[in-house]
């Protein structure tokens, strides 16, 4: 049982650097939680006492403004450790963390992580390259909101997650769901998608989206860039 639980700690990325002892150390101060989808396990502001662990399933970060607007921050499919900056920066969760699917995750208490940070030099790389990419990520995502249409802020969207998923993208939520992740309407996604199918760019099917045409859309992306 000890051999399982190991093996899908180590199948996290940044954990996937450490020796035995190390993750044995982690499955005793840790522990496990399962959830339903919908579930809400940590809210936006609180402290961030644990890493979320996602060992099987998908969360989902949200952000809900005072006047009941959404956005979407993503859907994050296990393995993976969610939320680590909040856990960096002690400001407190970044997100309101809840299940999209049957969930089972592991609360990893922050100490562990900063501890690993301090000690372990491919856990502080796995942590920086993270933290980089995130920076040119919302670098990105600013220029596009700045000066690209919304047909390119989908095609943008699509492509990376097709990079992700293959050529047939599930939409976290359907079409409501992706305007909350890039920031835009349902009404103004809907045509942005209607305009790429019409174009032989994508096929858009019942709760996800099929890229035809990868090297056009890709081009219909930077076309702000």
């Amino acid at each position: 049982m000890e051999a399982t639980e190991m093996r899908r700690l180590a199948a996290v990325p940044v954990f996937a650097g450490l020796g035995a002892a190390e993750l044995r150390r982690l499955l005793d101060r840790s522990v496990v939680r399962t959830a339903r989808p919908g579930e809400v396990l940590a809210v936006r502001g609180q402290p961030a006492e644990h890493v979320i662990v996602v060992e099987a399933g998908t969360l989902t970060g949200v952000h809900e403004t005072a006047d009941g607007r959404r956005w979407r921050l993503g859907d994050f499919g296990g393995p993976c450790a969610v939320d680590k900056i909040a856990v960096l920066d002690g400001a407190g969760y970044t997100a309101t963390w809840l299940a999209a699917t049957e969930l089972r995750c592991r609360l990893v208490p922050a100490g562990e992580l900063l501890r690993l940070v301090d000690d372990v030099a491919a856990v502080r790389r796995h942590v920086l390259r993270h933290l980089a990419g995130r920076l040119r990520d919302r670098q990105a995502e600013l220029v596009r909101t700045s000066f690209a249409d919304a047909g390119a802020r989908v095609a943008a969207w699509l492509v990376a997650a097709a990079g992700r998923t293959g050529h047939r993208v599930p939409l976290p939520g359907a079409q409501q769901g992706l305007a909350e992740s890039i920031g835009m309407t349902r009404v103004s996604v809907n045509r942005a998608l209607r305009a790429l199918a019409d174009a032989g760019l994508v096929r858009v099917e019942p709760g996800a989206v099929v890229v035809l045409a990868p090297e056009l859309l890709a081009a219909r992306a930077t076309a702000a860039d």
